[in-house]
């Protein structure tokens, strides 16, 4: 599956637009920031813009052939074999087992290099907060294993400045979606 046939929601069929589409509209428009974000969150609620299984604009989701372990295993290996950094791991599972509650398998990754991210925040510092990038492997109420992740595109709409560095978007754009290949398919 190349990067123009992963679509928002994965097996769920929620929304139509892929991420080179998106790529394509950040660069054809001519409207302002500000109007980039409107016109985002416009399509969002029409259900046009890339969402999850639970309309969430900008969240990338996709199904794994894997367990939650293997697919989070499988990921972390890619994502060393590109040669990106991983900063930290995350279990949510086991947090809430700390104190005392349940919660099926969640764990978040955050990786990157500031190769990638630096041009971005050079245009605009705030989307430091959305960087490095974080990807999200968890296991539903039916035992299904799910990877999400943040839109590169959406990251960039929602700063003012991002959508001008477009080439970093689409780079980030086709990493993301090689590593979730890589972690989620057989």
């Amino acid at each position: 599956m190349g990067v123009d046939q992963i679509e928002q929601g994965g097996d769920l069929g929620m929304g139509k637009r892929t991420g080179a589409e998106k790529m394509a509209g950040l660069q054809n428009r001519s409207v302002g920031a500000v109007h980039q974000k409107e016109a985002y969150r416009e399509e969002a609620a029409n259900g046009q813009a890339e969402g999850s299984a639970m309309g969430d604009a900008g969240l990338m989701t996709v199904s794994s052939s894997f367990g939650p372990s293997e697919t989070m295993g499988r990921l972390v290996a890619e994502i060393a074999a590109k040669g990106l950094t991983v900063f930290a791991r995350i279990d949510h599972a086991a947090g809430a087992a700390q104190v005392g509650m349940t919660l099926r398998p969640t764990e978040l990754v955050i990786f990157g290099n500031a190769k990638g991210g630096t041009p971005l925040m050079q245009r605009e510092q705030t989307i430091g907060i959305d960087l490095p990038l974080k990807a999200l492997v968890w296991e539903d109420a039916d035992g299904k294993t799910w990877l999400s992740w943040n839109d590169p595109a959406w990251i960039a709409v929602r700063h003012p400045n991002a959508p001008e560095s477009v080439p970093a978007v689409r780079a980030m754009t086709d990493l993301l979606a090689a590593l979730a290949r890589k972690a989620t398919e057989g």
